[in-house]
């Protein structure tokens, strides 16, 4: 046996599923479950009774797991005690966020953070949020930065600032405007009066599409969707060129370049219209000291 059967195991004891777990490993599910299968041949147990909807720990998979778990601590532990004994560590600090907010949220932050932590080398890894998570859950990654909410309870979420959603269109698109002294009140942007409007929005299953779709469904439409990326900057992009109407995060409206901006943002009237931005890490992580320090300097205080 070595680390991966260990992870391998407890991470489809964790997800209670075969294709989840592959996911969160980067490995197809056939490919795991052929693993699974070699390392019971292997042990001459059964790890796991499997049925068509669910995936369950056997006595013997729960010992294993357990006994697992604490191992996998052990070792992480040892090799950071013998770092530490050979006075060869070299902290390395690394900090998950998405493309996205790398480019229109983080980058101004980066020396701060170098700053505040001068001993660590900072390692940035990019990725969507359900990736980051699944990385932290494996100990890959130390933090992550993204929106509101969490997935999985081992994953705590220390909120930086609030963040507005807005709607957004070209100030090309008249037809959009010529709306605006009936849909813009003091309260905000009722959408409903543009649900007849092309929309531009994230791609399925990313937070901020669940997020437009619950405003839209607040204000009684199904939103038309004439295109939907991965990247918000992507959908900003398009508002821009006048390719449809949108809902984006405030921090483009506070960090576009005047030079080549021609969209119009306004706050919108819903209960879905905000959400926590924060930083995610592990409960029991190691590094629980420094979470002040890195908020204070993500904050830009």
């Amino acid at each position: 046996m070595d680390t991966r059967d260990l992870e391998y195991v407890i991470t489809i004891a964790r997800t209670g599923s075969f294709s989840q777990a592959a996911g969160q490993l980067f490995i197809s599910q056939p490919a795991l479950s052929q693993y699974i299968k070699r390392l019971e041949n292997q042990l001459n147990i059964t790890l796991f009774h499997r049925s068509r909807t669910h995936v369950e720990l056997t006595p013997a998979g729960e010992y294993y797991v357990k006994q697992g778990e604490e191992i996998l601590t052990r070792m992480k532990a040892l090799e950071q005690a013998m770092q530490k004994w050979g006075k060869q560590i070299k902290h390395t600090l690394s900090l998950g966020v998405s493309q996205f907010y790398g480019k229109w949220y983080l980058t101004p932050f980066l020396q701060t953070i170098q700053q505040e932590f001068p001993t660590y080398h900072i390692q940035i890894v990019e990725g969507e949020s359900r990736t980051l998570e699944a990385m932290m859950l494996q100990h890959k990654l130390d933090f992550a930065v993204f929106p509101a909410p969490v997935y999985h309870e081992e994953v705590q979420f220390t909120s930086l600032f609030r963040e507005d959603i807005l709607f957004a269109f070209s100030e090309e698109n008249q037809d959009a405007i010529a709306l605006l002294p009936k849909a813009l009140t003091e309260e905000g942007l009722n959408p409903l009066y543009y649900q007849a409007f092309p929309f531009v929005l994230p791609k399925e299953g990313l937070k901020m599409y669940t997020l437009a779709l619950k405003i839209c469904k607040k204000a009684g439409f199904q939103p038309q969707s004439i295109y939907q990326s991965e990247n918000m900057g992507t959908v900003y992009s398009l508002i821009n060129h006048n390719y449809g109407v949108g809902f984006v995060p405030d921090v483009i409206a506070k960090n576009y370049d005047p030079r080549t901006n021609h969209v119009k943002f306004f706050p919108v009237k819903s209960r879905y219209s905000h959400r926590p931005f924060g930083l995610a890490y592990l409960k029991n992580s190691d590094l629980q000291s420094l979470i002040p320090k890195l908020v204070k300097a993500l904050q830009g205080r």
